[in-house]
């Protein structure tokens, strides 16, 4: 391992629940490495993630303040598997790097999670020295994408299955945190797991 921490990778479906899990976790005074916040951080104006974006699928994914317009990458790439693997081989080094960067800073404490939605399917795993997975039922999952990113059943769908199924997610865990019910039932699986890490 890179670090001396004990390192968690948090990972499950989108829609699933996977932030209410990493907030509650950061919360508790556990750093969180948010592979998402890191994706961000590294598609920014001036950053050379960004600039290899728009190498790649050209300025039209610029809004009009030279910053990425994820909307429109996302209706670019979520229905062509062929864009939306090139995107991530793009993307993959800057993220990987930043991610590194960040479990070192963070190798003298206990506990640290690497919250990233594709973990597997990224190959991320081998940072990390257990693996999490946040579960919801498939009804559920749709609904919660459907709402939240006010998005029509085949975008919802598109965007699910351009993921790994979580079920396999589910096999490949060592720990599985179900999040079809109440958030008082998914505290209480967290806090379980929790004191058993920090033992």
């Amino acid at each position: 391992m890179i670090t001396m921490s004990r390192v968690i990778g948090l990972t499950g479906g989108i829609a699933t629940g996977k932030s209410i899990v990493s907030r509650y976790l950061g919360q508790k005074g556990v750093p969180i490495i948010d592979a998402d916040v890191v994706a961000h951080q590294v598609q920014a104006p001036g950053e050379d993630g960004l600039k290899a974006i728009v190498n790649e699928f050209g300025r039209r994914v610029l809004s009009a303040d030279q910053s990425l317009n994820r909307r429109e990458l996302a209706k670019l790439v979520f229905h062509q598997p062929a864009k939306l693997k090139r995107l991530v081989q793009v993307m993959d080094p800057f993220i990987r790097k930043r991610i590194i960067a960040e479990l070192n800073h963070y190798q003298d404490y206990q506990l640290v999670v690497l919250d990233a939605p594709t973990l597997f399917e990224n190959g991320y795993t081998y940072l990390t020295d257990s693996i999490v997975v946040v579960y919801c039922d498939p009804v559920t999952q749709l609904k919660r994408l459907r709402v939240r990113n006010q998005l029509s059943i085949s975008q919802a769908s598109a965007r699910i299955k351009s993921q790994w199924p979580l079920q396999t997610k589910c096999d490949l865990a060592d720990t599985i945190i179900y999040n079809s019910g109440t958030l008082s039932h998914t505290y209480e699986q967290i806090e379980n797991w929790l004191k058993n890490e920090m033992k």
